[in-house]
């Protein structure tokens, strides 16, 4: 597919996907089954902690969406700006932002070409990289963001996303690609990233006393370890030089 028609797609996606979908957006993170709106909730609080954001820090949030992560971090006393190739995808998130009474910008621009200055504390890519298969574009964006020693985070789906992303891209044309975390490590130390480290979330269930609970407790970590390529979320950290 040619580069302005990838683009387009991206751009025209709000409109395609229906009043229900437009609905979900608007929603998000909440309205959706309970495992995943607790999982969207959950990784919020992980934001939080792996970007030690304090109130009156600054956050930009490239391919934001809707615009929820966003708000929330405004919420959190953060001043944060969110940018977004959709139109309709920043009309809907100032929207909320006024209703919320939450002092948030929101811009439409492309996260492949965006110069912002080096004005930013850190820069978060939720589930928004797997749109574009210029990462390297991305991570460049992220870094003229970034004041010195500013630090980038990014939440990905794995590379399976690659297949299982193949409904949405067949019928809304939009890009859906799955990265490894060995390509995202080197892309981001080639755009001048250091320090990068992976955040590894599993085990988000209850466990007894019982034998078997406890047995599954002390195996689960080697496991997850074992099997991860196959389902674990992506999650880097990185700085800025």
């Amino acid at each position: 597919m040619a580069d302005t028609e990838r683009k387009q797609a991206e751009v025209e996606y709000p409109g395609v996907v229906g009043e229900a979908g437009r609905a979900w957006l608007r929603s998000k993170p909440f309205g959706n089954a309970p495992r995943e709106s607790a999982r969207l909730l959950i990784d919020f609080g992980y934001i939080l902690q792996l970007l030690d954001l304090q109130p009156g820090m600054s956050i930009c949030e490239l391919g934001c969406g809707p615009g929820w992560m966003s708000r929330f971090a405004a919420r959190h006393g953060l001043h944060a700006e969110g940018y977004d190739i959709a139109p309709d995808m920043i009309e809907i998130a100032r929207e909320l932002a006024e209703h919320e009474g939450l002092d948030v910008r929101f811009e439409v621009a492309d996260m492949e070409e965006l110069d912002l200055g080096h004005r930013f504390d850190t820069c978060l890519l939720y589930d928004a990289l797997h749109h574009s298969p210029r990462a390297d574009l991305v991570f460049a964006t992220a870094h003229r963001a970034l004041k010195p020693g500013g630090k980038v985070l990014l939440a990905e789906p794995n590379w399976k996303h690659r297949f299982q992303g193949r409904d949405a891209s067949g019928e809304y044309g939009v890009t859906e690609l799955g990265y490894s975390p060995r390509r995202l490590k080197r892309l981001l130390r080639d755009q001048g990233f250091t320090d990068v480290q992976r955040f590894h979330n599993t085990r988000k269930r209850l466990f007894s006393n019982t034998p078997r609970d406890v047995a599954a407790h002390l195996a689960e970590p080697l496991l997850y370890r074992a099997l991860a390529p196959f389902w674990t979320q992506i999650w880097l950290r990185a700085v800025a030089r």
